[in-house]
């Protein structure tokens, strides 16, 4: 089966963005431990904090589920678990966003680790569903896609939750190599703080999502045409 080109570019477009959340949203979590040892967490609190990363080890055991429970009637697999888990990242983040400066600060681990806990068990799920709609968009006729995608959007989101959100967020940074260049003034943050990071980020997954769900109804609507089209001939 040839798939048009044009369908093809908006395909892999779709299932990069949704591997570079994913990968922005590890990459957050990896930054994080860098916070907390520049505010003297101790090996106990960073080693508390590694607990985050144990859903995606673990998401095979859900994984049936997402599989197996869904509703055709509101799109399938990708309306039922990937819009709802890409809305509640979103909104998650844009509440932290007001208070993860002070939880680093004064170091209260136990509750970001719970927090980016049910970020990862989220994001998890998310991977779960992409990993499955990759399969369906590419199998049949470039099934080399799916891997590429998901290798460079995971990369490149990384890549925005470590190396820009730190080498950026750095108020020594930005003002010796961004500001003093363009004979800025100096700063005593860098081109974002974290909190404005994390609100972007937030609505990023809001939109997103709002986007997909939009084309997931469009894309039935737009099936349920032609068949009614196909029954009247």
């Amino acid at each position: 089966m040839i798939v048009p080109r044009s369908l093809l570019i908006w395909r892999i477009v779709l299932i990069l963005i949704l591997y570079t959340l994913q990968g922005f949203i590890q990459g957050f979590t990896l930054s994080i431990p860098l916070y907390l040892a520049s505010y003297n967490a101790s090996w106990k609190e960073q080693g508390t904090f590694s607990w985050v990363a144990y859903p995606f080890s673990f998401k095979i055991l859900w994984a049936p589920l997402i599989d197996s429970i869904y509703s055709p009637r509101i799109g399938g697999r990708q309306q039922t678990w990937l819009v709802p888990a890409q809305l509640l990242i979103g909104i998650i983040l844009i509440i932290l966003s007001f208070y993860i400066e002070s939880l680093l600060i004064n170091l209260h681990v136990l509750p970001l680790t719970i927090i980016f806990f049910f970020l990862y068990f989220l994001i998890a799920t998310q991977d779960i569903v992409v990993d499955g709609w990759s399969v369906i968009l590419f199998t049949t006729s470039n099934p080399q896609w799916s891997s590429t995608c998901q290798a460079i959007g995971e990369m490149i989101g990384r890549c925005i939750g470590t190396t820009v959100l730190i080498t950026f967020e750095s108020a020594h940074f930005t003002n010796q190599f961004v500001r003093q260049p363009l004979s800025l003034p100096s700063r005593p943050h860098g081109l974002f703080t974290l909190q404005q990071f994390t609100f972007f980020w937030g609505i990023v997954f809001i939109l997103i999502s709002f986007i997909i769900a939009a084309v997931i109804f469009w894309q039935k609507h737009s099936n349920k045409e032609e068949n009614n089209e196909q029954e009247m001939k």
